[in-house]
Formats: structure tokens, C-alpha cells, sequence
């Protein structure tokens, strides 16, 4: 997968689908000769040739008092690079930047050796990636004036159209060094004929596809709010001009990481694309001793030449391989129930086994007692910080049993990164959150943040967590996180330390969440951010899905739904049904389909009818999800932020099985609407729910079902199932 041929001083990278080429030239610097769909013909010097007015970069050498001309034809600030240098010729933006001890700026990291491994290595105090079905080369660079290095990453994996880069960089100088800036990769491309799409959003409306085309100078997706957030997803793609979700070339792009992120783009003269990508450099200074290391996130590159949703199943096939890592993703998971939108704080011992009692009648497996059961948590003033069981309020042991002895696994809520100021534990150490003294602290839903950067508040949380967690058979933890990072001042760290307040929260973060996980392997944690406000790739290291939105009514949901599953499988995204009045509860259940599947509301209030509906959706749910929506190839057919309808499509990995989701957002009435499938095979006989009838998979593809001959009503959702005729 990985070669170095000495005779061209290329380090090439290849799984039979994509190339990546990396050239050493003659004076250190590694360029990228080639990022795209695999090729025969290999040539570095002619793909590598800057235009004849452009001459090779020239420089006045101290060493010989003289002008002297970079050899090889490398001209610096127009070769697409691996790392560029700062404060150099090159000024397209170097994602690495550590000032000399003189007080310059100037950061410039030359060649000093490769190795090429097998697999792939596990980051310290970092998720990262794994699998056994990819190769590594790892190349040394250096400083050009002092003992400063940095290991420059690149991995490729057979099974998915991908490379996985970043930067780890120590420090050997024998002086205390400050790096202001530490992105995990860079990537130039020789063209900027692109449309960036982006997610941003907010609360209950997260990740709105926004796509812009690149044009000259700089353009940047970032997040600042302490994670990954609503606002900006750090998932984005670029797609090249013209391209389809089912042709063209388009490059997805994500991070394996939960804090602030930049992504940036630059186009100069030249009409190439310089990106850099990883930790927002915005109030960022991270103090290295001597001996010391700093290990960039991973960012995640997928290359696809077959549009936008070939781009979109390589990141799912990859999350799916190499993300997750929950012991038990792949084994048939539980209908859940949670407790939140049908009381919500408001609840008894009898009401919840009462909800218990006939969530088992529609269907639910596992039944999560969301918040309110712990400290003086009978709203939201109160309570965080406090995670022992409020026996006034629940008896915790008998709830657990009950459910137990249905067969029904239990699940519980916690929220462990914040603290009410009204809690004991604020009282008891008001050190403990985040802030400065005598300041204002601005809070978000009544609550403030913990210092995660400190090891006493992560231990503090860690061991309240297991005293419930070791003596209560839990099966399932709801991890929530509600509000962003707005003062990031830790009183913990001294002044010269306060650029490292965001990445620390982050990898306090990580090292709560890793304690955990370790200690319970078999309890599924599922993460959750005031809604879907840190769905990325760390996170999902740890858990194997994440609640996608607040925001349950379908007909706002699948805009959501439908733009993070380009970057995330469906297998990921929590989709409860909920008691939302625009659609009844099939249709909510078909579209919880695609999804996670699961329940919140009120149990006690269903209807005779309702139940049925919902037991109906059960059924598929047993019988169809795993093998379909959850290890699956997904197909965008059409967008609801079109305005018309809604449509995906799910197809088994052996192609027999194919479920159809469409759910209409306008009343539309004598207009034709064939829906064209994709991804069946061609040659195979199916039947189809829509009309009964059996046609090829090449007639889906082409003619498609037809939905002409109804009118279609406002909000009214149909699922339609194919199946192989063996």
C-alpha cells in the first residue's frame, strides 16, 4: 500500500482506488504531487512543474555570501506542500507555528527521514483511529534552526478511500517553547474549481447545508464555543464544479476531535486550493518543556470520484471500521424509551414504572430514566454536580429491577462536564467551575462549567459516576453536555498557561469518557449536546451513536437527519419518536427508521391505535434495520431542503434488501414523480411494497417507482420495502 522508490524520491501511498504521492526534494520540504483517483502512469517531474515565468525560489545563503536558486525547480510559495513553513516566502499559511527563542516568528520544518509501518498507532490522551487493514508512513522533520520536530503522519486503508493525517511535534531545544499554533494537516490542491458545503446552525436546527464557492483569498469554517457545536459541524466537503451525488469529484473532510476546530481555505494567482485544518488557533498557546511533545487530532480526507454520495459512504463505512469501537456495535441493539419529553423532571417511582410498564408495549427493550433523579434536581436551577440518587424522589433499585425482570435493559442520564452554582458541590468547591473571581460568569440553561483541565474535578465526577454506575446494573449511559465554553480562564493554570484552557477541557473531556468506557465495556454510552451540538468522530470513539437534534418533529428533523448522514451513518444518529401532532405514529415511526429508532413521550396517554402503529415500525425495526439502514449503503435521492419531499434510501451490503423512506412536505397533486433507486444490482428479481409487483433492479434504476398516480398529502410519509425474489 505504501512504496518509496529512491530513484524519484517519492513516498507513494495507493490502495487501488486512490493515490497519494509525496515527493522529498532536494531542499527537505515534502511536496504533494498527486491526491486523487488511482492512476498507471506515474510521472513527479512532470506533474510537479511550476509554469516557465515562475521560476524556482532564489535566496541570499549566509553560509556562501551569496545568491543561490533552490534546486529541483521548487519554488516555495507555489509547490503544494505537506507542511509550509511561516514567516518564509511562503504565505499561504502554515499550519504549524512556534517562535525562535530570538523572538521571530519564523517556523520552517525540513526532511530528515521516513519509516513505513503496518496499521496504525493509538494517540496519547486522544481518540484516534484503528484498524489492522491500513499502512503508516511516519516522516521526521525538522526545525531548519533548532532541535524542534515534528512527525508528519499519513495513513491509507484498503477498505475505504481514505488518508488520515496529523502532526505531533516535540520539542528537544532544551528551552520552554510556545507553540500559537498546532492544526493537524495541510493539503494543496493544484485547482480551486470547488464549492465548499458546510453544516452551520443552532439549537433544534442543526447543520443547514451552506455551500459556497471557493473564490480568491481566504475562507474559513470554525467553531470557538469549547466544542464542535452546533453552529459549525466539523464535517464539510469540497465538491469540484458540476458534480452530482452521484458523479464528480468531491473530498470530505472531518476531525477526530471535540473542541474548537478550524477549517481554512486560501487561492491565490495560481487558482490552487491551500487548506489547512485542526485546533482553532483563536486564543491558543500551548506551553512545551523540554523533552515534551504535542499530538495533533486526526483529520480524516476522503477522496471520491463518484460525487458527493460515494464521498458520503466511504466516511460511513469509515466510521463504522475504524471510529467506533464499542464491543458490541455490531450486535442487534434494543428499542429504547427515554423518560425526558414525556414528564421531564416531573416524576414518581410509581409514574416511571408505569411508563415502563407500557413502553414494553410498543415494543421498547431499554428504558432510560433521563434527568431529575439525582441531588435537588426538580428543575434545571438545581442539582448539577450532586450525582447521588434522590431517594425522596426515586427508588432507583426498584425502577432498575422492574425493568429487569421484563427483560427490558435500564439506562440513566448524566451530564458530568457541568455544575449549578446552587449545588453542593459549588459550595463546597466554588474552584471547581470555571471562571475568573469577581467576574460576571454568563450562564447557559442556569449552569456553569466544570474545570476540566483539572485532574482533582475529573476524578471528583469520576468517582460519583461509578459509586452509581458499580452499584446499580445499568446498562446504558445518556451523556449530555448544555451549554458551550464561553469564559475560558481556569484559575488552575498560571497566565502563560491560558491558551491551553480549550484543547484541556477537551482532553478532560476524553480522559472522564475514557475511564468510563474502559470500566464498563458492555454499557453503551450515547452522547448528547444539548441536542446534536457534539456529533463528531471523538466523540463517537467512545460512543456508538449520538442524539442528532432537540428537535423531533419530522418535518424540521429531516433536513437534519438528511445533511449529517453525508457524513455520519444512520447507525450514529439518535431518531426518537415523539409526540409531535403533524404526523401520526407511523409516519413518525417510519422516519425514527432511519435512525437510530427509539421512543420519548408520554406512554400512559398512547391510544389503542397508536400502539399498533408503533408496534408496526417495532417489527421492521427487528426485522430489517441492523442488516439495512445500520451496516447499509445510504442513498440521497432527494432533499427536503428543496421543499418538495424527502427521500432516502437504504440497501443491504448483499443488495437484497433496499428500504425506500419518503415523506412529502407540500401538498402535490396530479404531477408526475417516478423515484430512480440506486445502488441495487442490476441482474436481481425484486418485489416491492409500493404496488407488490416484481421488476429488475435495473427498472428501479432507471424508470423507478412510481408515485404519479397518488396525490400526495402535506406531511404524509410512506416506507416502501424491496426484496430480492431468490
Amino acid at each position: 500500500m505504501i512504496t518509496f522508490d529512491k530513484e524519484s524520491n517519492v513516498v507513494k501511498l495507493t490502495n487501488g482506488k486512490i493515490d497519494y504521492a509525496v515527493y522529498i526534494n532536494t531542499e527537505g520540504y515534502l511536496e504533494t504531487v498527486y491526491f486523487g483517483k488511482a492512476i498507471r502512469n506515474f510521472d513527479p517531474t512532470t506533474m510537479r512543474t511550476a509554469p516557465k515565468w515562475h521560476a524556482e525560489t532564489h535566496v541570499y545563503d549566509p553560509a556562501i555570501g551569496s545568491e543561490r536558486w533552490f534546486a529541483d525547480g521548487f519554488k516555495q510559495n507555489v509547490a503544494p506542500l505537506e507542511i509550509s513553513p511561516h514567516a518564509r516566502r511562503d504565505k499561504r499559511g502554515a499550519p504549524v507555528i512556534c517562535a525562535r527563542e530570538n523572538g521571530s516568528f519564523a517556523t520552517d520544518f525540513l526532511y530528515v527521514s521516513h519509516r513505513i509501518f503496518d496499521g496504525t498507532e493509538p494517540l496519547d490522551g486522544l481518540p484516534s483511529v484503528h484498524g489492522d487493514n491500513c499502512q503508516t508512513v511516519e516522516f521526521l522533520l525538522k526545525e531548519r534552526t533548532r532541535e524542534l520536530y515534528v512527525k508528519h503522519r499519513i495513513t491509507i486503508f484498503d477498505d475505504c478511500d481514505i488518508v488520515v493525517k496529523n502532526y505531533t511535534i516535540v520539542n528537544k531545544t532544551g528551552l520552554e517553547v510556545t507553540l500559537s499554533r498546532a492544526m493537524s494537516m495541510q493539503l494543496d490542491l493544484p485547482r480551486n474549481n470547488y464549492n465548499l458545503t458546510h453544516f452551520s446552525g443552532r439549537w433544534a436546527a442543526e447543520r443547514n447545508a451552506v455551500t459556497n464557492k471557493l473564490v480568491d483569498g481566504v475562507q474559513e469554517v470554525s467553531s470557538n464555543l469549547g466544542a464542535t457545536s452546533a453552529e459549525e459541524s466539523s464535517f464539510l466537503y469540497l465538491a469540484e464544479d458540476g458534480a452530482t451525488y452521484t458523479h464528480g469529484e468531491v473530498l470530505g473532510f472531518n476531525l477526530v476531535y471535540s473542541g474548537n476546530f478550524k477549517f481554512r481555505t486560501y487561492s491565490d494567482m495560481m487558482k490552487g486550493t491551500h487548506i489547512t485544518y485542526g485546533i482553532n488557533d483563536e486564543d491558543f498557546a500551548w506551553v512545551l518543556a523540554d523533552g515534551e511533545s504535542f499530538v495533533t487530532p486526526q483529520a480524516v480526507v476522503c477522496y471520491s470520484a463518484d460525487g458527493i454520495d460515494g464521498m458520503s459512504r466511504n466516511m460511513h463505512d469509515f466510521v463504522r471500521n475504524h471510529i467506533v469501537t464499542y464491543r458490541h456495535d455490531r450486535e442487534y441493539k434494543p428499542v429504547l424509551f427515554n423518560s425526558w419529553e414525556g414528564c421531564y423532571f416531573t416524576f414518581t417511582t410509581d409514574s416511571i414504572l408505569s411508563y415502563i410498564d407500557d413502553s414494553e408495549k410498543i415494543g421498547a427493550e431499554l428504558f432510560v430514566l433521563d434527568d431529575g433523579w439525582f441531588g435537588r434536581r426538580n428543575d434545571d436551577l438545581d442539582g448539577l454536580g450532586d450525582w447521588q440518587i434522590n431517594t425522596d424522589k426515586i427508588d432507583l433499585g426498584k425502577v432498575i429491577d422492574h425493568c429487569h425482570s421484563k427483560g427490558i435493559k435500564f439506562g440513566i442520564w448524566f451530564e458530568p462536564e457541568m455544575i449549578n452554582f446552587t449545588s453542593d458541590l459549588f459550595k463546597a468547591h466554588p474552584d471547581y467551575a470555571l471562571r475568573e473571581d469577581k467576574e460576571d460568569v454568563f450562564l447557559g440553561r442556569h449552569q456553569m462549567h466544570l474545570d476540566m483541565t483539572r485532574d482533582d474535578v475529573v476524578d471528583n465526577i469520576y468517582n460519583q459516576m461509578i459509586a452509581i454506575l458499580d452499584n446499580y446494573d445499568i446498562d446504558y449511559v445518556k451523556w449530555d453536555y448544555n451549554r458551550r465554553v464561553y469564559e475560558h480562564y481556569s484559575r488552575h493554570l498560571g497566565a502563560a498557561r491560558q491558551g491551553e484552557v480549550y484543547h484541556r477541557l477537551t482532553l478532560g473531556y476524553y480522559k472522564l469518557l475514557e475511564r468510563i468506557a474502559a470500566r464498563y465495556p458492555d454499557m453503551m454510552i450515547e452522547g448528547c449536546a444539548g441536542g446534536g451540538a457534539r456529533f463528531d468522530l471523538g466523540t463517537l470513539c467512545y460512543c456508538p451513536q449520538i442524539w442528532t437534534s432537540d428537535e423531533s418533529n419530522p418535518a424540521r428533523r429531516c433536513t437534519i437527519n438528511y445533511n449529517t448522514s453525508f457524513g455520519y451513518p444512520l447507525c450514529t444518529m439518535g431518531t426518537h419518536v415523539n409526540d409531535c401532532k403533524l404526523f401520526d405514529y407511523r409516519a413518525k415511526g417510519q422516519f425514527a427508521l432511519f435512525g437510530t429508532y427509539g421512543y420519548e413521550m408520554n406512554p400512559n396517554k398512547l391510544t389503542a391505535e397508536e400502539i399498533v402503529m408503533l408496534n408496526e415500525t417495532a417489527e421492521l425495526y427487528k426485522r430489517y434495520h441492523k442488516d439495512v439502514v445500520e451496516n447499509g449503503d445510504l442513498y440521497h435521492i432527494a432533499d427536503p431542503s428543496d421543499g418538495e419531499y424527502y427521500i432516502m434510501q437504504c440497501v443491504s451490503k448483499d443488495k437484497s434488501t433496499s428500504l425506500v423512506l419518503s415523506m412529502n412536505l407540500k401538498c402535490q397533486k396530479d404531477c408526475f414523480r417516478f423515484v430512480r433507486l440506486r445502488g441495487l444490482s442490476a441482474d436481481k428479481l425484486y418485489t416491492n411494497s409500493h404496488d407488490g409487483k416484481a421488476y429488475y433492479g435495473d427498472y428501479y434504476m432507471n424508470v423507478g417507482l412510481n408515485l404519479s398516480l397518488d396525490w400526495h398529502q402535506e406531511f404524509e410519509c410512506q416506507l416502501f420495502v424491496l426484496e430480492e425474489v431468490k
